[in-house]
């Protein structure tokens, strides 16, 4: 009986050492697993550490963390989650390098502006460093998607990954960028550009920027202030303004009736401030004939103001004015022919003549007449004829001198030489030239005054060629045009 209970716990004992040494056996695999993981995890935290320190720190060398890397890190065997993670350390070292370099070329002497000639060459400069520091941003977010699926793909530890992930989320990046502000680039990039863009609104004077339009100041000291940027100094200012706008405008003329604003026939305009307002004022009537005093004001931002006074000039609107109005002065013996102005008036003397009127001074009536018919060979009194007739009331022509017949050839030459004094029985006698134009170039319905008074200022009186009453050519009037006329050979 005593022998079986020694064998029971002989059993027994061996069952418990069994059980002890299987525990013995699982803690040293657990603590083998233990300092596999924590070495790992070490080695990692040791790499995040350094990258840490160099992005905050920015001290030491590419060469040197390298070393650095291999003396405290390379102990033996190094797992596929280390050599990704010294590949990944290395790249953006190498990037985060790039980037300072291209912060560093881009503070060029922005601040030290003096001539606005080299602004194309400052641009370029600034355009490929922006591109610089762009290229080296990309190729870090690029490494982070890039060891992150390498590593993924190339281990099944779990754990690794998943400690790997967070430690990469540990190296901050965007802290360290944050002290080279991603606009600080760009902003300088923008301020150059827009000084290239308007050149020609500004000069370089002691080292400052003068501009010589307001709105473009404004611009520029909008965009300065968007880009909030300290370290930008640029000393600005605009020109001193010490003149008014320009008032642009003259005379205004209307016809009765018309609609007008004054507003739209001026325009103010300054050097500095560009188009400005103009202010008008005075009383006027459109629907009342006469000319009348406009006054326009102007005053730039600067508050330098500018009068000026034109005349709105109201008047009666013809319709449809014939091309010429003539005018027979009785008393000077003179036919007067006018044109139609710019304006729409008879002012511009076209042709001045000699005539004849009527021999007591009073045949030749008076008054403002419109002419009507036209003969070639106009029949006079006395059974004679007169050439390029054109009525001008009743019986009252302008005609030439008499001929005895129809004949160009055939022309009372005593009556011709009396041109320029009375001697018609109330007609107006013209030379050929004179009557032919007439005839010609003014149609029916031509205005013509007659009344007695002075030449206009700048007028003669003007006289006709003789005509030698021992002259074989004495039939002809010396102005006839007709190629007939012997006069002309």
């Amino acid at each position: 009986m005593k022998k079986r209970s020694i064998r029971f716990g002989n059993k027994k004992i061996l069952l418990i050492l069994g059980i002890i040494l299987c525990l013995l056996m699982v803690l040293c695999i657990g603590l083998g697993i233990y300092y596999v993981i924590n070495k790992e995890k070490k080695d990692m935290e040791h790499e995040v550490i350094l990258v840490n320190n160099y992005l905050t720190k920015n001290t030491g060398s590419i060469k040197n963390i390298n070393k650095y890397i291999d003396k405290k890190i390379t102990n033996g065997d190094r797992s596929v989650v280390e050599r990704s993670l010294d590949k990944y350390l290395s790249d953006i070292i190498n990037e985060v390098n790039n980037i300072e370099k291209s912060v560093s070329k881009s503070n060029i002497s922005i601040n030290k502006f003096t001539d606005k000639d080299k602004l194309a060459k400052l641009l370029e400069e600034f355009e490929n460093n922006d591109k610089t520091y762009n290229t080296s941003l990309e190729k870090l977010k690029n490494i982070y998607k890039e060891r992150k699926s390498y590593v993924t793909d190339n281990t099944n530890n779990k754990k690794s990954i998943s400690l790997y992930n967070s430690l990469i989320k540990k190296i901050n990046l965007t802290k360290y960028l944050d002290k080279y502000d991603t606009n600080y680039i760009s902003n300088r990039v923008s301020i150059v550009k827009f000084l290239n863009t308007n050149k020609d609104s500004y000069s370089a004077v002691d080292k400052n920027i003068v501009f010589g339009k307001r709105k473009v100041f404004n611009e520029f000291k909008d965009l300065l202030d968007k880009t909030n940027d300290s370290s930008i100094r640029i000393n600005y200012k605009l020109v001193d303004d010490k003149e008014g706008p320009k008032i642009e405008g003259s005379d205004i003329n209307i016809y009765k009736g018309d609609n007008i604003n004054i507003k739209d026939k001026v325009k103010c305009v300054d050097d500095v401030d560009g188009d400005v307002e103009c202010k008008i004022s005075g009383d006027y009537d459109i629907n009342k004939v006469g000319e009348y005093n406009i006054n326009i004001s102007s005053r730039d931002e600067a508050g330098n103001e500018s009068k000026k006074s034109i005349k709105l000039i109201v008047k009666v609107k013809q319709v449809n004015k014939k091309p010429y109005y003539t005018e027979v002065i009785r008393n000077q013996n003179t036919v007067i022919v006018y044109g139609l102005d710019s304006n729409g008036e008879y002012t511009k003397i076209v042709k001045v003549f000699p005539c004849s009127v009527g021999r007591s001074g009073q045949d030749t009536p008076t008054g403002t007449f419109t002419t009507t018919d036209k003969y070639r060979w106009g029949y006079l009194y006395g059974g004679v004829y007169g050439q390029y007739a054109t009525r001008i009331v009743s019986d009252i022509l302008f005609h030439s001198v008499p001929y005895f017949s129809q004949n160009s050839g055939d022309i009372e030459w005593e009556e011709y030489n009396k041109l320029g004094s009375p001697a018609s029985l109330g007609c107006v006698r013209m030379t050929v030239e004179g009557v032919k134009w007439i005839y010609d170039n003014c149609p029916s319905g031509m205005t013509v005054k007659i009344y007695d008074g002075n030449l206009p200022n700048g007028v003669s009186k003007p006289s006709a060629p003789k005509i030698d009453g021992s002259s074989p050519n004495r039939g002809w009037d010396p102005t006839d045009p007709d190629p007939s006329n012997p006069w002309h050979r």
